[in-house]
């Protein structure tokens, strides 16, 4: 969450924002929180595409689908 804190408060985005939107949902499918997990997967999801260079982006997308809900 802190993470996620610090990149809105600074205006910190790209790669960094949404690997905290992917922590959020990595957290929230290990404690089994379905709504939540979907929530921030999709906001992950949606930071990721916007990723500027491909290789970050495509890194990044790799380890958002290896989240095991």
């Amino acid at each position: 969450m802190l993470c996620l804190e610090t990149c809105k408060e600074n205006d910190i985005a790209d790669f960094d924002i949404a690997f905290a939107y992917e922590a959020m949902a990595r957290a929230y499918a290990v404690a089994g929180d379905e709504e939540n997990y979907e929530k921030y997967r999709g906001t992950a999801e949606k930071a990721g595409k916007e990723i500027e260079d491909k290789g970050n982006r495509d890194y990044f997308m790799g380890e958002l689908s290896s989240i095991k809900a």
